[in-house]
């Protein structure tokens, strides 16, 4: 891992994926999943922007997964210092309803075996 926290030289041309866990009070969940549903797609305009997903966790509740999958670590740094990722997270909700990020894991896609 390099030192920004991104993956040089290992994503091997498979792709990169970056999953973000957020936590809300699971009174405020429902208004999350509004949220996710009523988003701007404004990430899907980034070059290299492969897919996004969002998970809720059946067995904690009010704990989400965003995963996204993106052509390369490069692409995913790109879109995170963009304008449109600042327009985007603008409309997350304050306090108390603001989700709290509570984990980010990223991985380098391997070739299929």
């Amino acid at each position: 891992m390099a030192p920004n926290g991104g993956v040089t030289g290992q994503d091997g041309g498979c792709g990169f994926v970056v999953s973000s866990e957020v936590t809300i009070s699971p009174e405020s969940a429902e208004a999350l999943e509004r949220a996710f549903r009523e988003r701007l797609h404004l990430v899907e305009k980034a070059p290299g922007f492969r897919r996004l997903e969002t998970w809720r966790d059946v067995t904690r509740p009010g704990v989400f997964q965003m995963v996204s999958w993106w052509d390369d670590a490069g692409s995913f740094r790109r879109y995170m210092r963009s304008e449109e990722h600042r327009i985007s997270h603008d409309r997350i909700p304050h306090a108390p309803d603001r989700p709290r990020g509570t984990g980010v894991r990223r991985y380098a896609l391997l070739p299929d075996s």
